[in-house]
């Protein structure tokens, strides 16, 4: 009744980076999370056109681009290869600090690994251009909550649900003698929209939420002219609202669900900074 010996089954490799908000890493996460990725621009004004990619349309295919993560912490030294992005947040709030304006990305790997890596990392760090919550340019449906002044946090995301059993098909492949992940293929893919703002005695949070009003919501965050990050959603709508207290103040907090535009898609990021080739 007890074991004698223990198997191997499968590699698999999960992981998370969260950090400041910054030009570079933001243009990163749009090419690898969305995927369609048009570049425009020379140095120093690169710019990434980045949409996701739809499957549906017969031309795009079902897996994202795929990268190499290389960690080298003290003993260790280990390149994941086969890596695809399966969602990121971005989350701005209040307050003069750097912490104010994050993003959390998280991947998972095809399982397979290089140990040690053999790869040089750069000698000295990226110089990052940072995204402050600051520079912050909100609108929805119609309302600048920059110039009325009344918006206290955000949260912008998307979720490629990565069907990672999936890529364990018969033939996937092997290594040390146990399955890797052949493929990353995406499921269904989702985006997320949440905002706590000032309530106002006349909100107009409230009617969009009856009447179920339509319109583009548009987030931009400013570094300089050849650094920064503008998302569209060009269809949305308000959800689900909820009156809540927020450091002593009535606040709205409204959940906004993107829509399918028929000409544009979900989602148009555009992503500018002074690294080529990002998501090549």
């Amino acid at each position: 009744p007890y074991a004698e010996q223990n198997f191997p089954m499968a590699w698999r490799i999960q992981g998370s980076l969260e950090k400041y908000l910054s030009a570079e890493i933001a243009a990163w996460a749009m090419a690898f999370g969305l995927g369609k990725v048009v570049k425009s621009g020379t140095s120093p004004n690169f710019t990434y056109t980045c949409t996701p990619l739809n499957p549906s349309n017969g031309v795009d295919p079902a897996e994202l681009p795929y990268f190499t993560a290389v960690a080298k912490i003290a003993a260790a030294d280990y390149a994941m290869i086969g890596c695809a992005v399966n969602s990121w947040q971005i989350a701005l709030g209040s307050g003069p600090g750097r912490e104010n304006s994050r993003i959390t990305i998280e991947y998972v790997g095809s399982g397979r690994f290089v140990d040690p890596s053999d790869i040089t990392l750069p000698s000295s760090p990226l110089a990052e251009k940072l995204l402050l919550s600051s520079s912050l340019s909100f609108s929805a449906h119609g309302t600048d909550y920059i110039t009325t002044r009344r918006l206290l946090s955000l949260e912008v995301g998307w979720q490629n649900n990565l069907m990672v059993d999936q890529g364990y098909y018969p033939g996937s492949g092997t290594q040390d003698g146990a399955a890797v992940a052949g493929r990353l293929l995406f499921g269904a893919q989702a985006a997320t929209l949440r905002f706590t703002a000032m309530l106002e005695q006349a909100s107009p949070e409230f009617s969009r939420l009856r009447q179920q009003t339509e319109g583009t919501v548009v987030i931009q965050m400013t570094y300089d002219a050849n650094n920064s990050l503008e998302l569209t959603f060009h269809r949305a709508v308000i959800s689900t609202l909820d009156v809540v207290e927020t450091d002593g103040f009535a606040t709205v907090q409204c959940d906004v669900t993107p829509l399918w535009h028929s000409a544009n898609g979900l989602l148009t990021a555009v992503a500018k900074c002074n690294v080529d080739n990002i998501g090549v």
